[in-house]
């Protein structure tokens, strides 16, 4: 379970993440692909759902080509045995309350009651949880509230990705590391974090019909719709959201230049769906670069233009 806490950051504390217990699977989903080309290079983009119902078909003919095309799979993180020892260290160091202090004292006792139900419903223990620190605590009572009955197997559609790669002997690069993206879980203050667990714990009851809300315009290839949903969350926490979306997907473009750069080369970039669109999002800024972005649909392999006309 330790391999989702990272990846899911951001999904758990926006309550976005797709429930694995979902019944209906939607038959023909599309999500949504971008092809990007500088000269002879090319990069396709896909925007990932990080957590997916078990058995959830989403790859399209586009997919399958573009993977069948690329030499080279970037992911936002390693998921690797060293990576997960990284990750298992920097919880111990700096996701546990120190001795005496308890989220019992923290939280109101209806707070606290929520909070702990959700908890010892998916199996784990008060000795544990009534220690964890605000943030970690908000990540995993979000899980445990959307995925108590099978949180040791969450996965999403970048593990199908990134097994496909390592299965045909692909090169795997990364955009961060372990820490830096374990960092974002812990900018701020403690107050900060308290206050984001709290509101978090009064929106359980509503996040089933978000999250899959998000997965059904996901699965549509709708990013518009989906930018909206995201925007208007952010909309009273625009320091959030250029925290955990806009200031990142800056740092990427660099790399992104980088893989273009490369003769002849294809390369496939998987991040997370809330990064790509909207006039910070990943899509846009390459568009600014100049290059030529295309949105690749069913119906349309060749590709339409994904950049505004200039005035």
């Amino acid at each position: 379970m330790r391999r989702r806490v990272a990846r899911s950051l951001a999904a758990a504390l926006m309550l976005v993440l797709p429930a694995a217990s979902i019944a209906e699977e939607a038959p023909h989903a599309t999500p949504a692909l971008w092809r990007v080309k500088h000269g002879s290079s090319t990069l396709y983009l896909f925007g990932s759902l990080h957590i997916l119902p078990d058995g959830y078909a989403w790859r399209t003919p586009a997919i399958n080509a573009a993977l069948d095309e690329s030499d080279l799979f970037i992911f936002e993180v390693p998921v690797d045995e060293a990576a997960l020892r990284d990750e298992k260290e920097y919880i111990i160091q700096n996701g546990i309350l120190p001795r005496r202090q308890s989220l019992r004292t923290l939280l109101t006792p209806t707070e606290f009651e929520t909070y702990s139900a959700v908890l010892r419903r998916a199996g784990l223990r008060p000795e544990q949880f009534e220690r964890y620190r605000p943030w970690l605590a908000a990540v995993m009572v979000g899980l445990a509230y959307l995925h108590r009955t099978d949180l040791a197997s969450l996965k999403g559609a970048d593990d199908e990705l990134m097994d496909y790669a390592r299965d045909h002997g692909h090169q795997l690069l990364y955009l961060e590391s372990m820490k830096e993206q374990m960092d974002l879980l812990t900018s701020g203050d403690e107050r900060g974090h308290l206050r984001a667990l709290k509101n978090l714990i009064v929106r359980l009851p509503s996040s089933r019909e978000e999250e899959k809300l998000l997965l059904e315009t996901w699965a549509k290839g709708d990013v518009s719709r989906f930018t909206a949903i995201l925007e208007a969350y952010f909309k009273d926490r625009p320091e959030a959201q250029e925290l955990l979306i806009n200031r990142r997907n800056r740092n990427w473009i660099a790399s992104f230049k980088q893989f273009l750069g490369r003769d002849g080369a294809t390369a496939m970039v998987t991040v997370g769906a809330a990064h790509i669109g909207g006039s910070n999002g990943l899509v846009a800024l390459l568009c600014r670069e100049g290059y030529e972005v295309s949105l690749l649909t069913s119906a349309n392999s060749a590709g339409e233009s994904a950049c505004a006309p200039q005035a």
